[in-house]
């Protein structure tokens, strides 16, 4: 806690931002509960992450709390597809102080029509390679995404793959090497983006929204 607080004062003093505190949660449904944490330097925010996950037709959510760079917070609805019935939609909303009494995050309504694109898809857990598909992108989701690496959350370390449609935001701000947040960390060796048929490519920035956004997912495949 006292080397908490000197880092605290420190970023004080060099920056001109106060050192935050947020809670930090994860759970299946729409809300949690936990212990408030000091972000690190430059993560001047509080994130609320809510996702959806609908696997063969049945719709699961998980929430998340931690802190985020509010430079991340208005990114609109995360969207992924991976195939054999898997898709994810994520929302983020950010606030600071007494606000976050009273911010709640909501889904939209996911986009189902097909845009044309296509991308291969799989997704595994506890396995260094999945069987892949082709499948249909939907809505927002321009971009191949391919990802894998080892995640640990809840002291449980598993390898994990995931492959399909995205949407730009995520791809946006995606690279291997490690990340955490809300209490969930990454090591990617796999961390790529490529455009789908006729769309346009990004490229790649610092990790972000990845993380919450396949948070979420893996939340509640470690919960089922």
């Amino acid at each position: 806690m006292e080397a908490s607080l000197v880092v605290c004062i420190l970023a004080a003093l060099l920056a001109t931002g106060t050192c935050l505190q947020c809670e930090v949660c994860a759970g299946a449904g729409n809300s949690c509960t936990g212990s408030l944490q000091t972000c690190p330097v430059g993560q001047d925010s509080c994130a609320f992450v809510l996702t959806d996950v609908i696997l063969a037709g049945v719709k699961s959510q998980s929430f998340l709390k931690g802190c985020m760079p509010s430079s991340e917070c208005k990114v609109g609805t995360i969207s992924m597809n991976f195939g054999y019935g898997m898709a994810t939609r994520t929302s983020i909303v950010c606030c600071v102080g007494d606000a976050c009494r009273t911010t709640t995050v909501t889904v939209p309504p996911a986009d189902t029509k097909p845009n044309g694109r296509r991308c291969r898809g799989c997704y595994v857990l506890n396995a260094a390679q999945c069987n892949e598909q082709t499948i249909a992108c939907t809505g927002p989701e321009t971009q191949c995404i391919d990802v894998a690496g080892t995640v640990t959350m809840g002291g449980s370390q598993m390898q994990t793959v995931m492959k399909g449609c995205a949407s730009e935001s995520v791809c946006t701000n995606i690279k291997v090497g490690l990340g955490a947040f809300a209490g969930m960390s990454a090591d990617l060796t796999t961390a790529k983006c490529t455009a789908a048929s006729g769309a346009a490519g990004v490229t790649p920035g610092p990790a972000g929204l990845l993380l919450p956004a396949l948070a979420g997912l893996l939340l509640l495949k470690l919960l089922s």
